[in-house]
């Protein structure tokens, strides 16, 4: 099971939305990050379209470092829970502050730092972690 991804590559290497490739839905479209081959789900009954990675056309990179097909951990218990009521449902990858201690660069969005293409060496900077703690703190 891979997270949904609402962002792609179309077969022009345009970035584009799930919702805007309504237009389009048998374009190919490809991963922003790892550059692997997506499947289209259009979704025309809800209006909320979506990409997903397709295991037998992976790239090396996407199988080791893509975020949405190695979820974090968290993501991967949340969905578990969730597909109790919802048998369908799947991960989502949300966009956060990242600090790369391979390159040593900051960068806002997936785990996935476009320098190094890879999120391994990618934490939240100590300020993120800080005020995450902090609020899980006030709200117990």
């Amino acid at each position: 099971m891979y997270a949904k991804s609402f962002m792609a590559l179309d077969g022009n290497g345009r970035l584009t939305g799930a919702r805007t490739a309504q237009t389009a839905p048998y374009d190919r479209y490809t991963c922003h990050l790892c550059g692997s081959a997506l499947q289209y789900h259009p979704e025309y009954q809800t209006e909320r379209p979506w990409f997903e990675h397709r295991h037998d056309t992976l790239t090396e990179n996407g199988r080791q470092h893509c975020p949405y097909v190695n979820p974090e951990l968290k993501e991967i218990r949340h969905t578990r829970q969730l597909q109790f009521y919802v048998p369908d449902a799947r991960p989502l990858i949300f966009p956060a502050d990242w600090h790369c201690s391979g390159c040593d660069s900051e960068y806002h969005g997936e785990r996935y730092c476009q320098t190094c293409r890879t999120g391994e060496y990618s934490r939240l900077p100590a300020e993120a972690e800080k005020r995450t703690t902090e609020v899980t703190t006030c709200v117990c």
